[in-house]
């Protein structure tokens, strides 16, 4: 898999590389740690279950969701929409954001643990 992650005090910034680029139509984004809600480890099924149509991207289901997707709305909120990459690993990192397109940003990583406690700790120094 060829995205990387790097949190730093100020953002998150993901990168996208290789395969993982074209399959996402997508080289990464920056993103304001002011703008995260949270982030956490989520159960890739349960990730996967609020994906609604794809508005770029690619979707197999049961080997790869990649790109944009709309999601199932939450109370009244609609358009939401997604920025994804999962293969088949059981646990992505997810990332909530406020006010953004999109709103929800999951990804697969070894290290989704380490990269959630890391946002975390970033979050709880405002």
């Amino acid at each position: 898999m060829a995205i990387s992650v790097v949190v730093t005090d100020s953002s998150v910034d993901i990168e996208v590389s290789g395969a993982d680029r074209f399959w996402s139509l997508s080289r990464g984004r920056s993103i304001p740690i002011d703008e995260i809600v949270s982030a956490r480890v989520a159960p890739r099924a349960e990730v996967i279950r609020r994906l609604r149509w794809r508005i770029g991207g690619t979707a197999f289901p049961r080997l790869i969701y990649a790109g944009h997707f709309l999601i199932r709305p939450e109370g009244d909120e609609r358009g939401l929409r997604a920025w994804v990459s999962i293969r088949r690993g059981p646990e992505l990192l997810e990332i909530i954001l406020r006010g953004r397109r999109p709103r929800l940003i999951a990804l697969e990583r070894d290290d989704a643990h380490d990269l959630a406690w890391f946002i975390g700790e970033r979050l709880g120094r405002g």
